[in-house]
């Protein structure tokens, strides 16, 4: 009767295992009951005159640049101009994606020096004269912006340079956003 003891004894340990896996499972897996969860204080939000004022940037009104170069000895180089103007609306496009203000403001000003050695290359551009004056304008140099658009009229009123230049005016009259801060100023400056 050997193998009968042990048939019993295997039998018992297996029903004392299976009572321990079945108590176990009632229980929870990773102890008791949560801690009840306490909400957060709300805060009043501020009001309206307790949040800081920006003071607004004020517009440059001299300009130092000389744009009145010799034409008689300027040797036109187009394509590079197109090309240089093309970086510049690179550098510009970038800027208006930058979240950085220190990465914003060097592609502003690497915008600017494209569009101004873009007018180096081809003093008659007036793709590139206008961007320039919208470059100077979204730095604040009114009075740059103010020296490109009369730039802009001059050209208009050169023969060879008028087709473009005259596109290149009636744009402003079609984008009211452009020269906003001193509207009457731009549009006198290209003689509207």
């Amino acid at each position: 009767m050997m193998g009968s003891g042990s048939f019993w004894a295997r039998l018992g340990v297996g029903v004392v295992l299976a009572g321990s896996f079945a108590l176990a499972a009632c229980q929870p897996l990773y102890g008791g009951k949560p801690e009840k969860l306490v909400a957060p204080n709300k805060k009043a939000r501020p009001k309206e005159a307790d949040l800081p004022v920006e003071a607004p940037f004020k517009d440059i009104e001299d300009c130092k640049a000389d744009f009145h170069g010799d034409a008689k000895i300027v040797r036109q180089q187009p394509d590079v101009s197109r090309q240089l103007t093309a970086e510049g609306d690179t550098a510009m496009a970038n800027a208006d994606r930058a979240t950085d203000p220190g990465a914003q403001g060097g592609l502003l000003k690497e915008g600017v020096e494209r569009y101004r050695n873009a007018l180096l290359k081809d003093p008659f551009n007036p793709e590139a004269t206008l961007k320039l004056a919208l470059a100077y304008d979204r730095v604040y140099r009114k009075g740059c912006a103010i020296a490109m658009l009369k730039r802009l009229a001059s050209l208009q009123a050169n023969p060879k340079f008028s087709h473009g230049a005259t596109a290149a005016i009636d744009s402003i009259g079609d984008n009211a956003q452009w020269f906003r801060r001193y509207r009457r100023d731009a549009d006198a400056a290209v003689g509207r």
